[in-house]
């Protein structure tokens, strides 16, 4: 890994419960102490009573929460046991990407999945568009997603995909704080 070459785009990809999140949250609290600005979304767990009910969506520089999906939601295109809330999805969601192209450092994505591609034609342009951006991306995505969107982002010759797993996840984190940080420097 550390002869890889590094580039502006970074895809985490691995199992539920992997840790891509986690990563990135790594990697966000790394970055905001170089005095970085960092945009985009993250779509945490809802959960009661233990039990996982949904999930929000956060624009994190504004700090704007949503609801992206929920078992308690009665209309909306289904992903499972999950209603999607497209409005947010769209208000939240595509505005934080949007925003974090034209005014942050460095963009998340968490993540490039069902729920988020396969109904919103506004998202997949926004990360098209984060992707195409100057900025650094760093985005996750699960890893058995068969969409041709998801395709279209693998063959980009622009990206780096991490597999992360709970042994090399400590490794992942390490090489790329070390790589982004030299690169932002360039």
């Amino acid at each position: 890994m550390n002869n890889k070459q590094i580039y502006k785009n970074v895809i985490i990809m691995g199992k539920p419960g992997s840790g891509k999140s986690t990563l990135l949250m790594n990697l966000i609290d790394f970055f905001k102490n170089k005095q970085l600005k960092i945009g985009g979304i993250l779509t945490p767990e809802i959960r009661q009573d233990n039990i996982r009910k949904g999930f929000s969506i956060i624009d994190i520089f504004n700090n704007i929460k949503g609801t992206l999906s929920s078992v308690f939601i009665k209309s909306g295109p289904r992903v499972g046991k999950y209603r999607i809330n497209l409005f947010d999805l769209n208000k939240i969601g595509v505005n934080a990407i949007n925003f974090a192209i034209d005014n942050c450092d460095i963009i998340i994505i968490d993540e490039i999945g069902k729920m988020e591609i396969f109904f919103s034609k506004d998202f997949q342009k926004a990360v098209i568009n984060a992707l195409n951006s100057e900025k650094i991306v760093l985005a996750s995505m699960g890893i058995s997603i068969k969409h041709e969107f998801i395709d279209q982002i693998k063959s980009r010759n622009d990206i780096n995909i991490f597999q992360i797993t709970k042994e090399n996840r400590n490794q992942i984190l390490d090489f790329l704080k070390n790589s982004l940080a030299s690169l932002i420097k360039k």
